[in-house]
């Protein structure tokens, strides 16, 4: 482990505007590495015409790809708000390489399935894919803690206005509930509620369907708070506006939005149906 992060160190700059630490540089890595397999495989994604659940096979490593890359994007972002010292510390350093294990087990096994035309999630068909799945959601959990345990740091030691507050919110309250509307998931077997048609309408790119309930919508909303809630902080403290006011007030909104959505897809009705 300290010949890696020496490795790490002592390698190119990290990105303008960004520390050289070796957990910025973790967190900027797990990004790179995701939107290179995104290109790698958009080849694959435009030409294999097979499909899983009427969509493509390749949508859900695709869409993942892009998540990862705005998720860890986010974490090296808001991670600058902490000392250096605390920021390369060993409890954040511990976590970041726990990421990157998650991320990369998770990667590899949905484009393994992709390429086999199999789903990764929600298959229990055989008992090797059951005890794949169970560690996806291990995975799952570890990708998500790196960003509670940034968010506890940033409370107890980062410093700033608004977008201290809206990180603090967004890495915590988003954290929770994607776990919350996860788990749910992972216990119903299904983020359907209701059983689709053969020729179920989706949302372009997302796959979300428009003929009967999906919790997704509700993951979707819950997970990027991460983002808005930051980026609401920072443009109160940009314009002078009162963000003790604004960015809790966005995170109740938010979340209010992921919980209508999640109940309306518990009732089994699509979050925009096809008309």
């Amino acid at each position: 482990m300290k010949h890696y992060l020496d490795a790490m160190r002592s390698s190119a700059p990290a990105a303008p505007g960004l520390d050289d630490d070796h957990v910025t540089r973790i967190f900027l890595a797990c990004a790179f590495f995701v939107i290179a397999l995104f290109v790698v495989t958009t080849p694959a994604w435009l030409m294999d015409s097979r499909t899983i659940d009427g969509v493509s096979v390749w949508l859900k490593p695709q869409k993942f790809n892009l998540s990862l890359a705005v998720h860890f994007i986010t974490l090296a972002i808001l991670a600058q708000q902490l000392p250096r010292a605390v920021r390369a510390g060993p409890v954040l350093s511990v976590f970041a390489m726990l990421a990157v294990a998650a991320m990369l087990f998770e990667q590899i096994y949905i484009s393994i399935q992709a390429a086999r035309a199999r789903n990764s999630h929600f298959n229990f068909e055989t008992d090797l894919e059951s005890l794949l799945y169970a560690l996806m959601g291990l995975g799952a959990l570890l990708l998500v803690a790196v960003a509670i345990v940034l968010g506890i740091q940033i409370w107890r030691k980062g410093s700033g206005g608004g977008l201290r507050l809206g990180s603090i919110l967004g890495l915590l309250i988003g954290s929770f509930i994607t776990i919350g509307f996860a788990g749910y998931m992972s216990y119903s077997g299904s983020h359907w509620v209701g059983v689709p048609s053969a020729d179920d309408v989706s949302v372009p790119f997302f796959g979300w369907s428009r003929e009967t309930g999906d919790l997704r919508p509700a993951h979707f909303v819950a997970l990027h708070m991460m983002q808005t809630l930051p980026l609401i902080g920072y443009l109160s403290d940009r314009f002078s506006a009162p963000s003790r006011i604004i960015v809790p007030a966005a995170a109740v909104l938010q979340a209010t939005l992921a919980a209508a959505l999640f109940f309306q897809a518990l009732n089994g009705k699509a979050f925009w149906p096809a008309g």
